[in-house]
């Protein structure tokens, strides 16, 4: 059996894997470095944990011990609300790549503006959980931080809004196609 793409389908096919290795990958890669205090530590922040470096020693901190070092009440104040954006951000991806998925096997048409939603969503809440534990200008007492990974997803949820206006002119020229042939 030989399935013929034409250029339309072919960029949408093309659209959706990019889309879905960005999201995966963002899922793996570092989203923040920062430094502790005046540098008694650094660390790597990815979407499920933090590797961090202090004069203790070298830590590997999963999403699910800072969750429960805050509902155990060991964090709190400002670290606390860090860690709950930070992990709303990180379910908003996992939400965002879930429903990448389900809607490419069950063909949901329109996936584009709330998949891009859900993206933008998730940078925005990481970059709140940066400002939360450093400040608005991401440098105070607590140390500083750079979300490298933030204006990357940023830009990920442009690029799928784009890729749907890219879609949506193909699919009006089928549409006008079809209005001719018939």
């Amino acid at each position: 059996m030989i399935i013929i793409l034409d250029e339309g389908q072919l960029m949408h096919s093309l659209n959706r894997q990019l889309i879905k290795l960005l999201l995966i990958l963002f899922l793996l890669l570092p989203i923040n470095i920062y430094i502790i205090g005046d540098g008694i530590g650094a660390g790597l922040q990815f979407a499920f944990l933090r590797y961090q470096q202090t004069y203790l020693g070298a830590s590997f901190i999963t999403l699910i011990n800072d969750f429960s070092y805050v509902t155990s009440g060991i964090i709190g104040g400002r670290s606390a609300l860090s860690i709950l954006l930070w992990i709303l951000g990180t379910a908003l991806l996992l939400a965002a790549a879930g429903y990448l998925i389900y809607s490419r096997y069950n063909d949901v048409a329109g996936i584009k503006r709330p998949l891009a939603l859900l993206t933008a969503g998730g940078a925005a809440a990481y970059l709140l959980s940066c400002i939360a534990q450093y400040g608005p200008t991401l440098y105070g007492p607590a140390g500083f931080s750079i979300p490298i990974g933030v204006p990357l997803i940023f830009a990920v949820a442009v690029y799928i809004l784009r890729a749907e206006d890219d879609e949506s002119e193909y699919e009006e020229d089928d549409w006008e196609e079809a209005e001719e042939e018939e």
